[in-house]
C-alpha cells in the first residue's frame, strides 16, 4: 500500500509539473505572437508615415517649382504671378531743363515774390508753349485753376504716389477721370503761375507719395539735376 500511495504521489507531482511546463510554453507562445504583431503594426505605421511625408515633400516641392516658373518669363502656366512694374519717371516737360530744384531743408529765392521760401517741387523750363507729359501710367484726379496758383493738373498712379502738373494749359481735351499713360500729352508749360511768373514759361512739378511731398528725383532720373 506504501508503495502505491508512493507511485500516486509522483504521478500526481510529474501531471503537475507537466502541467506547469505546458502553460509555461503557451503563455510564451502568446507573449511571442503579440511581439510579433506589435511588431508589424509599427512598421505599417512607419511605412504609412514615411509615405505621408515623401507625398508631402513631393507637392511641396511641385508648388516650389511652379514658383520657379512664376518668377520666369511666364510661360503658360496657370499659376504664374503678375511681374510687378518698376515706377520710373519720364522727364515731363518736351526738352525740359530744370531751373529751380527740389529743397526740403534749405530755402530758394522766388524773384517774382522777392523773399526766400522752401520750394518743394521742380521747376522745369522748356520753349514756349513746349509740350507737358504724363510722367507715369495714371488717371486724371483733378483739373484746377485760381488766380494766384494758375492751372494745375494733378495725376494719380494709384498706390499712394501722386504728380501735380501746374503753371501748364491744360489740353483742351483732357478731363477728370480719364485714363493717361506714360507719355501722353496733358498739356503745355505757361506762366499762369502769378507767384513764379518771373521764372518764365515753366512746370512746376510736385511728386506725393502718401500724403506728403517728396523730391521727385525718388522717381525721374535726367542726365543733369
Amino acid at each position: 500500500m506504501d508503495n502505491e500511495k508512493s507511485v500516486s504521489n509522483a504521478r500526481k507531482v510529474v501531471y503537475v509539473c507537466v502541467f506547469l511546463a505546458i502553460v509555461a510554453i503557451v503563455a510564451t507562445v502568446i507573449a511571442i505572437v503579440a511581439a510579433n504583431s506589435d511588431n508589424a503594426s509599427n512598421v505599417g505605421t512607419s511605412a504609412s508615415v514615411s509615405a505621408s511625408r515623401n507625398s508631402a515633400s513631393g507637392s511641396a516641392s511641385g508648388r516650389s517649382s511652379n514658383s520657379g516658373s512664376a518668377s520666369g518669363s511666364g510661360g503658360g502656366s496657370g499659376n504664374a504671378q503678375p511681374t510687378v512694374k518698376e515706377v520710373a519717371f519720364i522727364m515731363p516737360v518736351e526738352g525740359g531743363e530744370v531751373l529751380k530744384d527740389y529743397t526740403a531743408a534749405t530755402v530758394v529765392y522766388n524773384q517774382t515774390l522777392g523773399i526766400f521760401t522752401g520750394h518743394l517741387a521742380l521747376d522745369v523750363g522748356g520753349a514756349v508753349d513746349a509740350n507737358v507729359f504724363a510722367a507715369y501710367d495714371g488717371e486724371i484726379e483733378s483739373i484746377t485753376t485760381g488766380y494766384l496758383e494758375g492751372t494745375t493738373v494733378t495725376v494719380n498712379h494709384g498706390n499712394g504716389l501722386k504728380t501735380v502738373y501746374n503753371s501748364i494749359e491744360a489740353d483742351e481735351g483732357l478731363s477728370v477721370g480719364d485714363k493717361v499713360i506714360q507719355g501722353d500729352v496733358i498739356g503745355v508749360i505757361s506762366t499762369n503761375n502769378r507767384q513764379e511768373y518771373k521764372d518764365g514759361a515753366h512746370l512746376h512739378f510736385e511728386v506725393w507719395e502718401n500724403g506728403e511731398k517728396i523730391s521727385p528725383f525718388k522717381y525721374l532720373t535726367i542726365d543733369e539735376k
